[in-house]
C-alpha cells in the first residue's frame, strides 16, 4: 500500500467530500502544503494526500507501468474511501490520474482534475524521440549527484517562466530524492509509454484540465485537442504551487 495522509478533521455533522492529491515526479505528499493550508478553512473538502512510487515515504515500493501504478493507488484508496471522491494530479501524477480515471472504472470516482500533464504523443517517432529523451535522463539521475542533474532539469522549457530564486527553491527540495529511484519512475511512465488519450478523454464530462496562464505548451495542447480546461492566473506550469488561492478556487467550484 502506498503512503498516505489525511488533512482536515472529519465534519461528522456535514460530511465532508475526500479529495485525493497526486504529486509529480520528484515530489512528494508535501507539495501539497500549500493547498492544504488554505483548504483548512474549506471543510467541506477532505484531503488525502499519497507518496507515489519510488517517492517519498512509498520510495522502497516499485511499479513497472502505469497500470501497475493505478492498481497500488487502487488499492490503497479501497482501504480509505467509501464515498465518493475526487482525484486531482499534477504533471507526472496527473497523466496518473488520467490513466485512473479512463481504466480503472471506479464507481465512487465523481471526477478527475488534471494540472499540467501531457494526454499522450501522437505518433511513433515522436514517442521514440521522447523514450530517448527519457532515458537520457534517466541515465543521469542514476549516475550523476541528483543537485547537479536538478540544475539542468529545471532549464527545461516547461520551466522556463520560473525565475532563478523559485528554480533554486526547487532544487533544495528534490534534492533529497534517491536518484536511482527517480530514473526507475522516469523509465516506468515515460510519456513514451503512454497512450495518445484523446478519443477516450471526449467521452468524459467529468474530466477537468487546470492549467497556469504562462504555461503555453498546455494552452497549446488544450486548444489543439479542445479540452475542457481553465487558466489559473500568476502562475506557470505548477499551479497549485505559485497559486495555491487560485488552484482552490478552481477546485472548489468543480467539486460544487
Amino acid at each position: 500500500m502506498l503512503a498516505f495522509q489525511w488533512h482536515n478533521v472529519p465534519n461528522l455533522a456535514e460530511p465532508s467530500i475526500p479529495v485525493v492529491f497526486l504529486h509529480g515526479l520528484l515530489g512528494s505528499q508535501q507539495d501539497w502544503n500549500k493547498v492544504l493550508k488554505n483548504l483548512q478553512n474549506h471543510p467541506k473538502i477532505r484531503p488525502l494526500t499519497l507518496d507515489l512510487p519510488f517517492h517519498g515515504q512509498s520510495e522502497t515500493i516499485c511499479c513497472n507501468d502505469f497500470n501497475e501504478v493505478c492498481q497500488q493507488i487502487h488499492d490503497t484508496l479501497q482501504t480509505q474511501i467509501d464515498r465518493p471522491f475526487y482525484l486531482v494530479g499534477y504533471s507526472l501524477g496527473g497523466r496518473i490520474a488520467l490513466h485512473y480515471h479512463l481504466f480503472k472504472n471506479n464507481p465512487l470516482l465523481l471526477g478527475t482534475i488534471v494540472e499540467g500533464a501531457n494526454i499522450g504523443l501522437e505518433t511513433k517517432s515522436q514517442r521514440y524521440v521522447r523514450w530517448q529523451n527519457d532515458i537520457a535522463w534517466a541515465t543521469r539521475f542514476e549516475t550523476e549527484n541528483i543537485e547537479n542533474v536538478l540544475q539542468d532539469w529545471y532549464q527545461q522549457a516547461v520551466f522556463f517562466d520560473l525565475d532563478f530564486a523559485k528554480k533554486q527553491q526547487l532544487i533544495q527540495k528534490r534534492k533529497s530524492n534517491n536518484g536511482k529511484c527517480i530514473a526507475q519512475m522516469l523509465k516506468a511512465t515515460s510519456l513514451a509509454k503512454q497512450a495518445f488519450l484523446l478519443e477516450q478523454i471526449k467521452t468524459q464530462s467529468n474530466l477537468h484540465f487546470i492549467i497556469g496562464e504562462r504555461d503555453k505548451k498546455f494552452q497549446t495542447q488544450a486548444i489543439q485537442y479542445q479540452l475542457n480546461y481553465q487558466l489559473i492566473e500568476n502562475a506557470g506550469h505548477n499551479c497549485h504551487w505559485e497559486n495555491p488561492v487560485g488552484f482552490i478556487k478552481k477546485l472548489e467550484t468543480i467539486v460544487r
